[in-house]
């Protein structure tokens, strides 16, 4: 084998383990240098900042990342965002928010039950609408580009790879892997945490396929966290923020609740993102046959 077979194909295309490595090295070095800069400025660490300050480095962690998965995109397949499911045409905000909605579902029905069934509470929060601007909002600001950087570099551009070199199906079980295994450092990460999560991504893995839409994936995870830290104060994936505009509690068996890491290690959870997005996934199927005719 020749040294250029190492690092291309028949079809003289980079291969596609060399794209991956070169994505995970780049984006280490962007991230280690938006770190760099940020201590070299004398800000304060992630932990102390205040929402506003913490909009700023998530919104500088995005761009890079960002910056990163473009550049590789036009040197690798001289393509754009769009080549990733981010066309940034005039309907990609719709197609955001639809997302955002129905990332909420899933939560308000695990909650929903919770208080049906008498193992949740559901009350006025700390927060109220005067706190919008200078708390909540730079929090979800923040939330929305750090649940896009996961979604453009796992289910964006590592999914794409993956599809190319493997096939669609490999792709998606491997980026759910990685999407729980990217939780296991978290606060009071636990199995189940981790098994529902890459079971969650997995079924949003597909959504991206079958719909060729990372926006629409982008609104889910961002809507997901909003709804279940931002409007309820659940505690999320290990963590607790503060400040909600209600305040809600799980009592029970950890099965119920998820225990250490939160309601997302929960039996009714899973159940319900799986119904959710199951249910998604065919009327988006449904959709695409009824428009091809077939």
């Amino acid at each position: 084998m020749s040294i250029r077979a190492i690092f291309r194909n028949r079809e003289n295309k980079w291969r596609t383990g060399w794209r991956i490595v070169a994505m995970f090295v780049l984006l280490a070095g962007v991230v280690m240098g938006v770190n760099a800069g940020w201590r070299g400025l004398g800000l304060p660490g992630q932990n102390d900042t205040g929402p506003w300050l913490f909009m700023v480095f998530a919104t500088l962690v995005a761009g890079s990342a960002f910056a990163v998965i473009v550049l590789l995109l036009r040197f690798f397949e001289q393509r754009g965002p769009a080549a990733i499911g981010m066309p940034f045409v005039a309907n990609a905000w719709k197609t955001t928010a639809a997302g955002t909605l129905l990332g909420a579902v899933p939560i308000c029905l695990t909650l929903g039950f919770a208080v049906l069934a008498g193992y949740g509470t559901v009350s006025p929060g700390s927060m109220n609408f005067a706190s919008l601007l200078p708390v909540l909002l730079p929090m979800l600001i923040a939330g929305f580009f750090l649940a896009a950087w996961e979604e453009f570099v796992l289910r964006g551009y590592l999914l794409r790879q993956l599809s190319i070199g493997i096939n669609p199906a490999a792709a998606v079980v491997i980026t759910a892997a990685l999407f729980g295994l990217m939780h296991s450092g978290n606060p009071g990460a636990n199995w189940q945490g981790l098994v529902y999560t890459a079971l969650g991504g997995m079924l949003m893995g597909w959504m991206v396929i079958r719909t060729g839409s990372l926006w629409l994936m982008i609104g889910y995870h961002f809507g997901w966290n909003a709804t279940a830290s931002g409007l309820f104060g659940l505690e999320l994936s290990g963590f607790e923020e503060d400040g909600s505009l209600f305040d809600s509690s799980l009592h029970g068996s950890d099965w119920l609740t998820g225990g250490s890491y939160g309601f997302e290690a929960s039996l009714p959870t899973m159940i319900a993102e799986v119904l959710v997005l199951s249910v998604a996934l065919r009327l988006v199927g449904k959709s695409r046959s009824a428009s091809t005719g077939d």
